[in-house]
């Protein structure tokens, strides 16, 4: 019974010390040296895989008219990025001419024109089976792209990346 009773003391010690209140001991201020420069955060650059250049289809024919509406039914819409820092690339020089089901390549689809301030441009046409494509900007490499088909869709989205001419 000895044993019973140092048991239940002991219990009750525990309960009472631990429900005591605990005694708060003052914060200390410290001072951080003005002479520390704050931590900056350095970003790597990011890096744009550059579109495969197909080469330019023999259908092919400069000099096209400056228009970006050739058509109705389908809508391309896209930014040209450089493949160095993916920034975009303004005034960049795309021309487009598609391939309509039973028509070839119809004069009256074919268009140039150019990017906006942001790289970013919008192309609308009939719908097409796919569109030839040649992008060009100073200082960067020319491409030709025939792998865009939209496959019955109304609006598109390709993006293009071209590489620094040198």
């Amino acid at each position: 019974m000895s044993k019973s009773k140092n048991i239940l003391g002991l219990i009750l010690l525990l309960m009472l010390y631990s429900c005591a209140p605990a005694t708060q001991q003052p914060i200390q201020e410290t001072e951080t040296p003005a002479s520390i420069p704050p931590t900056e955060t350095v970003l790597a650059p990011q890096s744009c895989t550059p579109t495969l250049d197909d080469g330019v289809s023999p259908s092919y024919i400069p000099d096209t008219p400056i228009r970006n509406v050739v058509g109705q039914g389908h809508v391309l819409t896209g930014t040209v990025r450089s493949s160095v820092d993916c920034l975009p690339i303004s005034n960049a020089k795309l021309e487009f001419w598609t391939e309509e089901q039973g028509l070839d390549h119809p004069e009256a689809s074919r268009a140039t024109f150019f990017t906006d301030e942001n790289g970013q441009y919008r192309f609308e046409c009939n719908l097409p089976e796919h569109i030839h494509m040649r992008i060009s900007a100073d200082g960067f490499r020319t491409i030709g792209v025939n792998s865009y088909h939209p496959e019955g869709a109304s609006t598109g989205t390709f993006d293009i990346v071209l590489r620094p001419s040198q």
